[in-house]
């Protein structure tokens, strides 16, 4: 059972998740299974609410370069951008926002030398971007602490980085255990 009682249900705040955040929350937390119910459900409202979202760059991860099961991800995606939510568009103030990233951080092993030399665009540097222009947090699953993963590079730039288990605390999501069973 998950306790929702305590979460701020009306707070502004608005979340940005990233490729490694969305895998692992369906990886982890299975929408299928019960026991999440609670925390898709909260994930859903948030993005009815335009609270919760994530880019354009991110999508076409999922599609074109995660190897796991994908299915889940892409339909469950699919089903909100058809009501114009959830996947934002990367706009001019955005990509004028992550040069500045691209540049400081382009031989830091931030950003995946293949895919540049591919022609392909990452999306992190975006992502960090987005949120900085449109104040928002970022949700990330990449290791704190490192210097050229997201969470450091997105504290360098002045964006709130937290990880799943702390978006989960910050919007009062917990496990009760029910008396007597």
């Amino acid at each position: 059972m998950v306790d929702l009682m305590s979460a701020d249900l009306f707070s502004k705040t608005a979340y940005v998740i990233d490729t490694s955040a969305l895998i692992n929350l369906q990886e982890k937390f299975d929408y299928e299974n019960p026991v999440f119910k609670a925390i898709w459900e909260e994930i859903e409202d948030l993005i009815l609410s335009d609270n919760f979202i994530t880019i354009d760059f991110v999508e076409k991860e999922i599609i074109d370069d995660y190897l796991g099961p994908k299915d889940f991800l892409i339909k469950w995606i699919k089903r909100f951008k058809r009501k114009r939510k959830f996947i934002k568009k990367v706009d001019e103030a955005v990509i004028n926002e992550t040069i500045p990233i691209v540049n400081a951080e382009y031989n830091s092993g931030f950003l995946n030398q293949k895919k540049l030399a591919d022609g392909k665009n990452e999306a992190d540097p975006y992502l960090i971007a987005y949120c900085k222009v449109h104040g928002f947090k970022l949700i990330s699953d990449e290791k704190k602490f490192v210097s050229n993963k997201i969470p450091e590079v997105a504290k360098k730039n002045g964006v709130q980085c937290i990880n799943l288990n702390e978006f989960f605390e910050e919007r009062g999501l917990k496990m009760v255990r029910k008396n007597g069973n």
